[in-house]
């Protein structure tokens, strides 16, 4: 062990980088960096700049946030003016075409029956008796959120909101007040 010691000197009374600093029996030696470390650090140093004169902006190109978030807002008003310039296209009886069409094909005649009016699992959907309101709206809520209690699914994962639009139309203009055979008894609160 006093060897060991004797060569720790020596190795250190050898090496010419040290200061004249020592603290407790400890020299402080002058030991660089490899060339591969400070190569790395420049590198990440020259990224950097890069990085930030890209995303940053200088001058602005348009890569900073606010920037993205703006051209994400002008687009998604884009979208939403062009949705609504198709969906006012169709007038009441192309919506109610469309409607019947998507309420057969998507299986709403399963439980609300071919002509609307009901059967064991679905209410009637002709008669003035509507169990979860009688406005636009609300068949619109009903047909989007569904009614999971009672065995609907909703159905905004399924429809856009333009074709649950269309068939919310075809319920109310083309089954209210229609008389189906076999129609189920009347439920709900009576609309006028």
């Amino acid at each position: 062990m006093a060897e060991d010691n004797l060569d720790n000197k020596n190795s250190l009374e050898q090496h010419d980088d040290s200061h004249d600093h020592e603290y407790d029996g400890i020299k402080e030696l002058t030991n660089p960096a490899p060339n591969w470390v400070l190569l790395l650090f420049f590198i990440t140093i020259a990224f950097s700049g890069i990085y930030a004169i890209k995303y940053f902006g200088y001058p602005n190109n348009g890569m900073d946030q606010a920037s993205e978030y703006k051209a994400a807002v002008e687009e998604q008003k884009q979208l939403m003016k062009l949705a609504s310039n198709k969906g006012s296209s169709m007038n009441d009886k192309e919506k109610i075409a469309a409607g019947k069409k998507i309420f057969t094909e998507k299986g709403c005649t399963v439980c609300h029956g071919p002509e609307g009016g009901g059967n064991k699992i679905g209410p009637n959907l002709c008669d003035k008796f509507w169990i979860n309101g009688c406005q636009h709206e609300d068949v619109m809520r009903t047909i989007t959120e569904g009614r999971p209690e009672k065995g609907m699914n909703p159905f905004k994962a399924i429809l856009s909101e333009s074709q649950r639009e269309q068939v919310a139309t075809f319920i109310l203009g083309g089954l209210a007040g229609t008389s189906p055979a076999d129609a189920k008894e009347p439920q709900g609160v009576e609309c006028k």
